[in-house]
């Protein structure tokens, strides 16, 4: 079936971008041929004189060109042994993650080389011809109205920061009229490789065989990069407590003068504090018993009778 419509959403809302109809394909290179003759009026550089403009303003070089050629041929050698085999799992694996690093630098390059590229005459027209298409073709769904009302008014928005819709519209666009395919990267031979032996998530993420994401050495991450213990605690790579904000997270201690005083944040010695007296506390147990003194007056009752049979015993 025909790649004609391909629909996204923004906000709960349905947008969708529609291939361009001949008219509007014809109208657009009209739009093409005027921005280039205006350009050309203007000294607008022709493409074809790019390299050697580049060239003379330092921007490009014989070195840059021989790098661009080794990081191919380095990108290259790697995917023949990926499809070759024959090695270890493990060294397969460092093949992949090399291409990876290989081509980031690759495609870094080329931009360096293409920077100027959108100001030649050719570059400026293939811009007006995308954005006149785009205005025609990016649509809302359920309606089939244009989103905007002419180039002017796509120009006009495009820098406000709640240009959602334009900025994927564009992108759905590109991908279809270019013919590019939005999950590109998932078809790199070297990410087909780490998909199928499980090195990487759906995401093109590095993972452990736990499925946990790791970096490129297998240590854990968390999903903002940040590296985790195995209980999920931010640590730096060699294992020491962060906080959240990207201090380390160590129990603070004071520091000490040259006698091995901690100091305050004055840096003067902190004076100990004296140690207070321990007090016994007296262990709860039952009250002694108050034994009742006797009399005064019974003392001396029991002493007469004492007497009297004292008396008695004598006479006797």
């Amino acid at each position: 079936m025909a790649d004609n419509k391909r629909i996204f959403e923004v906000d709960s809302k349905e947008y969708a971008v529609l291939r361009p109809t001949a008219r509007q394909t014809e109208d657009a290179t009209m739009e093409y041929n005027r921005v280039f003759s205006r350009c050309l009026q203007n000294g607008a550089l022709l493409r074809e004189r790019l390299d050697q403009f580049m060239r003379q303003q330092n921007l490009w070089d014989d070195e840059r060109e021989q790098q661009y050629t080794d990081l191919l041929t380095q990108i290259n050698d790697r995917e023949k042994q990926l499809a070759k085999g024959g090695i270890k799992l493990s060294e397969a694996r460092q093949l992949a993650l090399e291409m990876k690093g290989i081509r980031t630098a690759l495609q870094g390059l080329i931009a360096q080389r293409n920077s100027l590229d959108v100001n030649t005459a050719q570059g400026q027209a293939e811009n007006a011809r995308f954005n006149y298409l785009l205005v025609g073709c990016l649509v809302y769904n359920d309606t089939g109205e244009q989103f905007y009302e002419d180039v002017e008014d796509y120009a006009k928005k495009q820098n406000e920061d709640n240009n959602q819709v334009g900025l994927i519209g564009a992108e759905y666009f590109a991908n279809m009229y270019f013919g590019l395919e939005k999950d590109y990267e998932k078809k790199l031979p070297e990410n087909q490789f780490l998909q199928k032996y499980k090195f990487v998530n759906d995401e093109l993420q590095l993972i452990n065989k736990d499925g946990k994401r790791v970096d490129i050495v297998g240590k854990r991450v968390d999903e903002s990069g940040r590296y985790i213990d195995d209980d999920g605690n931010l640590i730096d790579f060699e294992g020491n407590p962060m906080t959240a904000e990207g201090d380390y997270d160590f129990k603070e201690e004071p520091f000490l003068d040259d006698d091995g005083n901690p100091v305050g944040d004055d840096g003067e010695p902190v004076k100990s504090k004296p140690k207070a007296k321990a007090t016994t506390k007296k262990k709860p147990g039952r009250p002694k018993k108050k034994v009742a003194k006797a009399s005064t007056k019974t003392n001396d009752k029991a002493e007469e009778a004492v007497e009297e049979t004292a008396g008695v015993s004598e006479t006797a």
